[in-house]
């Protein structure tokens, strides 16, 4: 008889098994073995490796004091039973994250070296963090925060907005780099529909704003299209709408280059300049294009290491002060005459050192990339905070405009230490009133007198200062 409806669970035998009820057509019940489920792998779990368990379990050479173990001596290293350890192997059964770790314990391997390593270079953030043995749950705690917001970042690239050191948090959590969750993320469909989204959304507000006659005013707050854009990076739409502002008004600067050119080349009556003037105007259209295209980029950028105010405020003054790591000669900045925000300053940004007991640090690679990158959309959303200034090139040096900071040495320390310039303007004004040095504590040891024209160092408890040998 045709047969109908199922239910779970029952037992059978004293053991759990999977059943199903089904009815035939005259309404009495039948119980009949539920078909078995794929052992296929789940997403995330797919590069689970079953047989590099078997290989790392029976070899001798997985590191200092490793032996081979037998499927029950592994099985009661992680308090499960042989045939699970078995039913591993052979790809029955597939562990769960915290049993991946345990496994690893024991093998005395990371828990990455049981997974399909060949498969990494697609792995998401998620992929990542099962291969590591831990749970999404897992990492809500040790982080300290949302599960809703642990879940944004991972699924769609979200950092949380009061969090922008999150990315850095999130890879000393997994034991990765943050260049490598940094491409996990992207790695993730969400983030990869986002910015073919964007793109669209992007192109279509260019269409409508950038030729549009009169004084620059970018996207109007209304706008459907800046909406579904705040929308997709989690941020206010006033926020999105200064940061696109800044964008397309570039973009509208291209135009208007390109458009000039265009005139010359229709109506000069020297064959030359049309010729020249042709040609700027496909350079223009080019850059025009070409800067169109990286905006989904770099608003995804962006919103992954945006700094509050505060923190970009040290930014731009290490950046002012050449506090960089620089291959010809760079500086180090004083920690402590810093703002207090240089406790939030990224890793990923700022290197940190200690010359005798100052604390000091400097912009690193990715710091200086960051504000040079940066800068005009920090300026669109802070209007009132200090700006960076300007490099030229001569000769192949590099220097500011205005001139470059003044230094100072620990002795016999080569590094050249700075303070910010606001700070040493502020104490030069008291030391002229005065007519004497304004002294600024740099550590419990050093500090530092400034005088209306000099800078010295004297060391605490010492009646005479030490002249600045920098």
């Amino acid at each position: 008889l045709p047969l109908k409806n199922t239910t779970g669970l029952v037992s059978h035998h004293g053991k759990v098994a999977m059943w199903q009820t089904v009815f035939r057509a005259d309404g009495t019940p039948k119980l009949v073995p539920r078909a078995r489920k794929s052992t296929q792998m789940t997403r995330g779990l797919a590069d689970f490796n079953p047989s590099a368990l078997r290989e790392y379990r029976m070899s001798p050479n997985r590191g200092p004091g490793a032996e081979p173990m037998t499927a029950d001596a592994l099985a009661r290293a992680v308090g499960a039973t042989k045939a699970q350890i078995l039913a591993y192997e052979n790809g029955h059964r597939v562990p769960d994250p915290p049993r991946v770790r345990a496994l690893a314990e024991a093998l005395k391997i990371h828990p990455w070296q049981l997974m399909n390593l060949k498969a990494h270079n697609s792995w998401t953030l998620g992929d990542y963090r099962r291969g590591a043995g831990l749970r999404a749950q897992d990492v809500v705690t040790l982080l300290g925060v949302s599960p809703k917001n642990y879940r944004r970042f991972e699924n769609e690239g979200i950092v949380p907005s009061r969090r922008p050191q999150f990315v850095d948090e999130v890879a000393e959590v997994l034991g990765m780099s943050r260049k490598l969750v940094e491409r996990a993320i992207d790695q993730a469909p969400a983030v990869q529909r986002r910015q073919s989204r964007v793109f669209e959304l992007v192109v279509a507000m260019a269409e409508r704003y950038v030729p549009k006659p009169g004084s620059w005013r970018g996207p109007a707050l209304d706008d459907p299209n800046l909406i579904e854009l705040a929308a997709a990076y989690g941020r206010p739409v006033q926020r999105i709408r200064r940061v696109l502002t800044y964008e397309l008004g570039e973009l509208r600067q291209k135009q208007v280059r390109a458009h000039r050119e265009r005139i010359i080349a229709d109506y000069d009556i020297d064959r030359r300049r049309q010729a020249g003037a042709r040609a700027a105007m496909e350079r223009w259209s080019e850059v025009f294009d070409k800067n169109l295209v990286r905006i989904p980029r770099r608003l995804e950028q962006f919103h992954r290491t945006a700094q509050p105010s505060d923190v970009w405020q040290v930014l731009v003054d290490l950046y002012n002060n050449d506090a960089s790591a620089r291959s010809d000669v760079g500086a180090w900045a004083v920690t402590k005459l810093l703002s207090s925000a240089s406790e939030a300053l990224s890793p990923h940004l700022v290197e940190r050192h200690t010359v005798e007991d100052v604390a000091v640090c400097r912009l690193s690679v990715a710091g200086a990339s960051h504000v040079n990158m940066f800068g005009g959309l920090y300026a669109a959303l802070y209007p009132s905070v200090r700006r960076p200034l300007r490099v030229t090139s001569r000769g192949g040096a590099r220097t500011r405009i205005p001139g470059g900071p003044e230094t100072f040495s620990l002795p016999n320390h080569p590094e050249r230490l700075v303070i910010p310039q606001a700070l040493l303007e502020s104490a030069r004004i008291v030391a002229a009133d005065t007519k004497g040095n304004f002294p600024l504590r740099l550590s419990p040891r050093f500090y530092l007198l400034v005088g209306a024209n000099s800078l010295s160092l004297a060391v605490a408890n010492e009646a005479l200062p030490i002249d600045d040998q920098g």
